[in-house]
């Protein structure tokens, strides 16, 4: 510790032995206390403790999981600096790795020149170059990184290596420790801003008071041997070793971060292992050594991702089964899903990250068997669940020998009988059990590993077990999930109940999009088609001019509505007839109740054209897109980026621009053209066919919301236009009225949808669909939704696509990067939230659908209670929430803001009067609530008294 001294210890040494015992005793304790004074000395830098702390190197950081944690360090180069600044953004500080004494590169590679820099080391054990801090090139390259990584906006430094210079020759070691003594300092000097994190440093540590926030140290009880790539137990003499440098830090309150390292499969045990470092004065971090695992702090991250696995080989994403089918419903439970080619499955481990793998492929094993068959093994041996579903891809006994079931030698003879059936999980929810032995695999439970929830035998007493659940997962396979029909498909099995006993799926708080203030979510956008079409009413008006004088104007809903450019543009199809509809475009445009929005250029039928030529029996009906005189190639650029320039220079304003663009024919454009709408400021929307009647009222018609792309996220339509309720526009024209049949089956028994009202501009055409349209507009305003523009909807699809929960240590829910969700949904044995112990939650409203619970913001902890809180809530409100926040246990400041007249209520033991302003509005009793009726649409620090 002492090594500041080195250079003068053989005077000191002299003197001190010539002196009389006495004297040398009172001199050593008068050194020993000096020097824990001087660490005991104010420090300059910030050493505020973090809460938590978390570690990742590798590539695809899960940055909403990471948010949960107050510091994160990270590996620069798999950031962006937007990465970065939504960490800043969530309330995490990031942190950039940066090797101090190492270089992992080649010293000598173009545009590097570090060659001056570099001793004549390498670390055989991370083969990095050993650098010489005493180089004005290596201390220059390091000051250039530190100043480019504060330029990306991290708020500090993880310094690595800083000992590294032990490993030179022993002569050569004091010149590099004052050398990296002195850089340190002017480090912090240049950047006073940054934060620095030393990994150990203790030979400099005692000389640099107040530069370091936080030392970390790695293998307090659990640690990696990198040489010989194992986990080792640290042995007490380490701790004892290490605890004589830490002692005088924790004497100086500088916080002290302890990294222990465990694999993946024991993971009860690193949730033991960080409480115990908390106890002992450390903020815990315990991982695995490539640090590309979601470990455990003083929180732990509760996972809501879920991996469906597809197969390549059955069609694109967007047509596979186990997307449309499952999307939707694992969205409404609550959880994230990342879609995983069979074919590109990723390495490294997925507990605590995922809550569970399921598999939706009828192929067979892929090509890789064996490969594939290792991985669903790892994910077994990290305790996180699978749910094989569909087909069996799995090739190996013993891999199924672990999922508790076995092949059986044999197929089923045709005398086949039910031999037991779990109601609970198949032939109650929407189509009964019948015997179908066609596709039937041969598989069976072990007895006492796994139990079926249906089992078949044949007349030879073979048993056959096509549905089963265990203590690794479960089965689902054909053909006793889906009834097929011609066209239709019902769920002979509960998806909910299996894939929440499947995978073992706890309750929690579920991330919503359904409602907001405990109301149902409403959205309206239309689509530019038929704009310039005729209505069949008095003086033919435009349909553009029909909808905004029929629809839109009388109805108090926000819509957003999109113009096809070759429709209505000088450019277009119809240059003659411009003057006149580009007005009407701009009057809807004008309308305080519209946003803006493109629907392409020529409005391509098919947004991946040469896949769709692929297509048996491809046949374009329409052609490509609309004929255009002139355009006679799709510009996925023009149709994009020039549609959106045409409407912001000619048919809207510079404060009202084009927010979104409208896919248009098959709606699925690749990831390069998703990533060409992002890059153009562009949020998107459409495609998915959510469609429920009573005609056809499977939960098969429930799309998901979400699909993701490389190119970012597309969103789906909540639910599908007109078009598909009048097949394809060919009448009956009132047929969209079953879309109200959709709003009711998608409210009962669960709220899987908002009230989505999504049609054509040729939805004004037809005497029959403008009376359809006016009885659903009624139906929605009738529901006293939450009228939310398609814009702002989008950002709640966002939350529940990157929302992430976190226990903390007391119990109580974190949530975290929910963009503009501002819903949890509560299964009751959950309770009801703790209004005094709870940060952001305004309330909640308990309805037969689901138990609700408003926030204020994109980030909220959230206290749970077994009895409802009496402190004054928000029963509900018609405007997006602000700001809701408990002055005392009766008052509460409060914000809202929006397109319309506020309307909110609150749930309070005594009568309740608003300040706004300077003035006192008193609420009004209704139905056990206290009401508000204001007529201003923005309340700013309004503040509520209920006594």
């Amino acid at each position: 510790m002492w090594v500041a001294q080195a250079r003068d210890c053989r005077t000191i040494a002299a003197v001190f032995f010539e002196l009389p015992a006495i004297s040398r005793i009172v001199l050593l304790a008068l050194v020993v206390l000096g020097g824990v004074f001087a660490l005991a000395s104010p420090s300059r830098a910030d050493t505020a403790s973090p809460g938590s702390v978390a570690f990742w190197y590798a590539a695809n950081p899960p940055l909403a999981e990471l948010a949960q944690f107050e510091w994160t360090v990270l590996e620069s180069a798999h950031l962006e600096p937007k990465d970065v600044a939504f960490l800043r953004a969530q309330g995490s500080e990031p942190f950039a790795y940066l090797s101090i004494g190492e270089f992992d590169g080649d010293v000598q590679a173009p545009g590097v020149n570090l060659a001056a820099g570099a001793s004549d080391v390498r670390n055989q054990a991370w083969n990095s170059q050993v650098m010489l801090l005493s180089s004005s090139a290596w201390q220059a390259h390091l000051l250039r990184r530190a100043e480019a990584l504060a330029g990306q906006g991290y708020t500090g430094l993880f310094l690595d290596t800083l000992d590294s210079f032990q490993l030179l020759p022993e002569a050569e070691r004091e010149e590099q420790r004052i050398a990296l003594r002195d850089f340190l300092a002017e480090l912090k000097r240049r950047q006073p801003a940054l934060k620095l994190i030393f990994n150990r440093g203790f030979e400099v540590l005692p000389e640099l008071s107040g530069v370091a926030s936080a030392v970390a140290v790695e293998s307090i009880h659990a640690g990696w041997d990198a040489n010989a790539a194992h986990y080792r137990e640290v042995p007490q003499a380490d701790r004892d070793w290490l605890n004589i440098h830490l002692d005088p830090l924790r004497a100086k309150g500088v916080p002290l971060i302890a990294i222990d390292y465990l694999p993946a499969t024991q993971r009860d045990q690193a949730r033991e292992l960080a409480q115990r470092l908390q106890s002992e004065g450390f903020v815990p971090f315990v991982t695995m050594p490539d640090l590309n695992y979601l470990g455990v702090s003083s929180i732990e991250v509760q996972p809501r991702r879920i991996a469906v696995v597809y197969d390549p080989r059955e069609g694109p994403l967007s047509s596979n089964r186990g997307h449309m089918f499952l999307g939707g419903l694992l969205e409404y439970l609550g959880y994230r899903i990342d879609y995983l080619a069979a074919d590109q499955l990723p390495d490294g481990p997925l507990a605590g990250l995922y809550a569970g793998v399921v598999t939706w492929m009828t192929s067979g094993a892929p090509a890789d068997s064996a490969g594939f068959d290792r991985w669903l093994s790892a994910r077994i041996d990290e305790s996180v669940p699978l749910a094989i579903m569909a087909g069996l891809p799995v090739t190996d006994k013993a891999l199924l020998a672990r999922m508790g079931l076995q092949r059986v030698g044999q197929q089923a003879k045709r005398e086949v009988r039910i031999a037991s059936r779990d109601e609970r999980l198949v032939g109650s929810f929407e189509a009964p059990v019948v015997i179908r032995l066609r596709d039937l695999v041969p598989l069976t439970v072990i007895e006492g590993t796994a139990t079926a929830a249906l089992e078949l035998v044949d007349s030879e007493l073979r048993q056959y077990v096509p549905i089963a659940t265990g203590a690794t997962g479960g089965i689902a396979l054909t053909p006793y999930i889906l009834e097929e029909g011609p066209d239709s498909q019902r769920w002979i099995l509960d998806p909910f109940a299996f894939l929440q006993q499947a995978l073992r799926l706890p309750a929690i708080p579920r991330p919503d999009a359904t409602t907001e203030n405990g109301r149902r979510v409403a959205t309206v956008h239309i689509d530019g088609d038929g704009f310039l079409s005729r209505a069949e009413v008095t003086g033919s008006p435009y349909a553009g001019r029909e909808v905004l004088d029929t629809f839109i104007k009388p109805h108090a809903l926000l819509t957003s509505v999109s113009v096809i450019e070759g429709e209505i543009g000088p450019k277009g199809r119809y240059p003659h007839l411009s003057r006149e509809l580009e007005p009407i475009a701009r009057e809807i445009f004008a309308d305080a109740k519209v946003e803006v929005a493109t629907h392409s250029f020529s409005h391509p039928f098919f947004w991946q054209p040469e896949r769709a030529r692929l297509r048996e029996g491809f046949t374009a009906d329409y052609g490509m897109s609309m004929t255009i005189p002139g355009y006679d190639t799709l510009d996925f650029t023009r149709e994009v980026v020039g549609s959106t320039a045409y409407i912001n220079e000619r048919l809207t304003s510079a404060s009202k621009p084009v927010k979104m663009i409208f896919w248009t024919g098959d709606a699925l454009p690749d990831a390069a053209t998703i990533k060409l709408a992002y890059d153009a400021g562009l949020a998107n929307v459409n495609g998915g066919t959510t469609i429920l009647t009573h005609a056809r009222p499977s939960l098969t018609g429930l799309s998901p919301l979400i699909r993701p792309t490389a190119g970012g996220v597309q969103y789906y339509a909540p639910i599908i236009n007109e078009n598909l309720y009048t097949n394809l526009w060919q009448g009956p024209y009132y047929g969209f009225r079953d879309v109200l049949e959709t709003f009711e089956l998608t409210d009962g028994p669960r709220r899987l949808r908002g009230l989505h009202l999504y049609y054509h501009f040729y939805s004004a055409t037809k005497q029959a669909s403008i009376r359809t349209m006016k009885e659903i507009y009624r139906s929605m305003l009738a529901e006293q939704p939450i009228s939310l523009w398609m814009s702002q909807y989008i950002t709640r699809m966002h939350g529940l696509h990157q929302a992430s929960l976190a226990r903390l240590a007391d119990g109580r829910w974190q949530i975290r990067a929910m963009d503009g969700l501002r819903t949890l949904r509560l299964d009751p044995s959950l309770g009801w939230p703790d209004l005094a112990r709870s940060q952001g939650v305004a309330g909640v409203r308990d309805l037969p659908q689901g138990r609700y619970v408003h926030l204020s913001s994109s980030g909220a902890v959230l206290a749970l209670r077994g009895e409802r809180d009496p402190r004054p809530a928000l029963e509900q409100a018609n405007l997006p929430l602000l700001g809701w926040d408990y002055l005392d246990e009766n008052r509460v400041k409060l914000s809202f803001a929006g397109e319309m007249p506020l309307r909110f209520s609150v749930r309070a033991v005594g009568r309740c009067s608003l300040d706004v302003a300077g003035k006192r509005y008193q609420a009004v009793k209704a139905d056990g609530l206290w009401r508000f009726d204001l007529p201003g649409k923005r309340v700013v620090d309004a503040q509520l008294l209920c006594n």
